[in-house]
C-alpha cells in the first residue's frame, strides 16, 4: 500500500491478511504524523524587574514529533551560541549590566529545527563608564564653540547630571545638564572638569578631563630689576612675562632712544630675558618686547629705562678730593717752615735788642710779623714726612735764655722766663738740639 500526501487523518495502526480471506492477519503496524520543532516560545522566572546582582532562569520550549533533541541559546544577535547552554533552561546568576539584551532559543529534533522569538531581558543598574566628551575634538580657539557632554551608561537612564571644575585647591559647581556648552570660548575657560551621573540605583563620578582653549600672547609686561632707573657700570635684567597657550616660543625686543631716533630691535628665541652685564648711559631708552606663538602676537607697554653716570661722577669726586688733600698738605708744609724760619729769626732779634729799662720790660708786648712768600705752589720744596703739623709753645729755661742787660729794679733778671712758640720738633731734631747744650 502506497499512501501519497500522508497527514493527520492517516494516522493510526495498519494490519494486513492474504486473499481470500482466510484466519491468518498479520501484526498491527502505527502510523503518526511526525514534525520538526514548531511554536518554540521562551518563559522567564522570575517575572517582572530584573535588578543588577539577582539572578533568572529562561525556559526553552516546543512541540515536536519526534520530541526536541537539543536546544541552543542565543544573545543580541551574536553569531555564536552561548557557550554550555544546550539545555531547555539557561539560567543566570548574579545578573550584570552586560547580560542585559535580547535572547531567543533553537529546538532541533530528526525532521528539522525552530528558532523562538526575542526576549528582551531587562536588568536595572547604576551608571557605569560615566566619561567626559570633548567636542569637537580637533583644536579649540578662543571665540570658537566648545562643548563638554557627559556620558554614562545605566538603565533606567540617568536622571540627573552634576559638573564640577577644579580651580586650584578649590571645586566648583558648573551645571547641572548633561551638556555644558561654551557658545564662545575664551582662555578664562579652559580647565580640568568632571561629572556626576546619578539614578534611582545609584551613581558615579567621571575621570578628570581638560578643556584647552588655544589663545595668542595677552598681558604681555616687562619687568626690570633692579629698577628701570640705575647706575651705569650696574648689571641691568628686562624680563618679557606673557600669557598663552601654546606657551611663547618667540620674543622680540625694541629699543626707541630718548632723543626720538630709530628703533632697534634684538630677536632671541632663548627665552624673554635681556641681560646688560654692566649697563652704560648709552644704552638709556625706552624699551618693549613682542611675544609670539602659533596663534598669534602681543606687545607690551613702553618701558623707559635710564641710566645715570655715577661712575664719572664718582672719578670726579675723586680727583677733586685728591688734589684738596695735596693743595692742603702743601699749604701746611709751607706754614711749617714759615713759622719755623720766624723761630729762628726771633732768637737773633732777642740778641740783638738793645737794653730795655725796668719799666718797660715788664709791660712790653711784641708784636711777631711772619713775612709771607710770594711763589706758585708747585715751587714749595717738600718737608720730611716725620714733620708734626702741630705747633706748641717753647719753655726755655731762664739760665738757656739770652741775657738782658740793663735790667734792674723790680722786675729782676731772675724772675724772667722767656716763652717761644715754635713747630714741635720731631725725634731727631730734639737729640740734634740736646748734643748741641752738652757741648755748649
Amino acid at each position: 500500500m502506497i499512501i501519497n500526501r500522508f497527514d493527520q487523518q492517516q494516522a493510526g495502526a495498519y494490519t494486513c491478511r492474504p486473499i481470500p480471506p482466510q484466519n491468518v492477519q498479520s501484526p498491527s503496524v502505527s502510523l503518526t504524523m511526525g514534525h520538526s520543532p514548531r511554536s518554540t516560545s521562551i518563559a522567564v522566572f522570575p517575572a517582572g524587574e530584573l535588578s543588577e546582582g539577582g539572578s533568572v532562569t529562561l525556559t526553552c520550549s516546543s512541540d515536536a514529533a519526534p520530541p526536541v533533541e537539543s536546544f541552543a541559546w542565543f544573545k543580541d544577535m551574536e553569531s555564536g551560541s552561548i557557550p554550555d547552554s544546550f539545555s531547555p533552561q539557561l539560567h543566570l546568576s548574579y545578573l550584570k549590566y552586560t547580560d542585559r539584551g535580547e535572547y531567543y532559543c533553537v529546538a532541533r529534533n530528526s525532521l528539522g529545527t525552530d528558532r523562538s522569538g526575542s526576549l528582551f531581558l531587562n536588568v536595572t543598574y547604576s551608571p557605569k563608564n560615566t566619561h567626559v566628551w570633548v567636542s569637537p575634538q580637533r583644536d579649540i580657539r578662543e571665540g570658537s564653540h566648545a562643548n563638554l557632554s557627559c556620558i554614562s551608561h545605566a538603565y533606567p537612564p540617568p536622571s540627573r547630571y552634576n559638573w564640577y571644575r577644579i580651580m586650584g585647591d578649590q571645586v566648583v559647581a558648573n551645571g547641572h545638564y548633561q551638556n555644558l556648552t561654551f557658545p564662545s570660548v575664551g582662555a578664562q575657560h579652559a580647565g580640568q572638569y568632571y561629572c556626576i551621573a546619578s539614578n534611582r540605583l545609584g551613581s558615579q563620578s567621571s575621570l578628570v578631563s581638560s578643556l584647552t582653549v588655544l589663545y595668542p600672547p595677552k598681558n604681555t609686561s616687562i619687568l626690570a630689576r633692579p629698577s628701570s632707573v640705575v647706575d651705569a657700570g650696574r648689571p641691568l635684567t628686562l624680563t618679557c612675562s606673557s600669557q598663552a597657550y601654546p606657551a611663547v616660543d618667540n620674543f622680540t625686543w625694541h629699543r626707541l632712544t630718548l632723543d626720538g631716533g630709530t628703533v632697534q630691535s634684538w630677536a632671541t628665541k632663548s627665552g624673554p630675558v635681556f641681560t646688560f652685564s654692566e649697563v652704560s648711559p648709552g644704552e638709556s631708552g625706552q624699551y618693549y618686547c613682542e611675544a609670539k606663538n602659533r596663534i598669534g602676537a602681543h606687545s607690551s607697554p613702553v618701558l623707559t629705562v635710564r641710566v645715570r653716570g655715577r661712575l664719572k661722577v664718582i672719578a670726579l669726586a675723586s680727583a677733586v678730593g685728591v688734589s684738596a688733600g695735596l693743595i692742603t698738605l702743601t699749604v701746611a708744609v709751607m706754614i711749617s717752615k714759615n713759622m719755623h724760619r720766624v723761630d729762628m729769626e726771633t732768637i737773633e732779634d732777642v740778641n740783638k735788642r738793645p737794653p730795655v729799662t725796668p719799666e718797660t720790660i715788664c709791660h712790653e708786648s711784641a708784636e711777631q710779623t711772619h713775612p709771607v712768600r710770594k711763589g706758585k705752589m708747585s715751587d714749595i720744596p717738600e718737608e720730611p714726612d716725620d714733620l708734626s703739623d702741630t705747633s706748641h709753645p717753647s719753655i726755655i729755661p731762664l739760665m738757656d735764655a739770652p741775657p738782658i742787660k740793663g735790667v734792674s729794679g723790680r722786675c729782676s733778671a731772675s724772675n724772667l722766663v722767656s716763652v717761644h712758640y715754635s713747630q714741635m720738633s720731631s725725634p731727631d731734631q730734639v737729640q740734634e738740639e740736646t748734643r748741641h747744650q752738652n757741648n755748649t
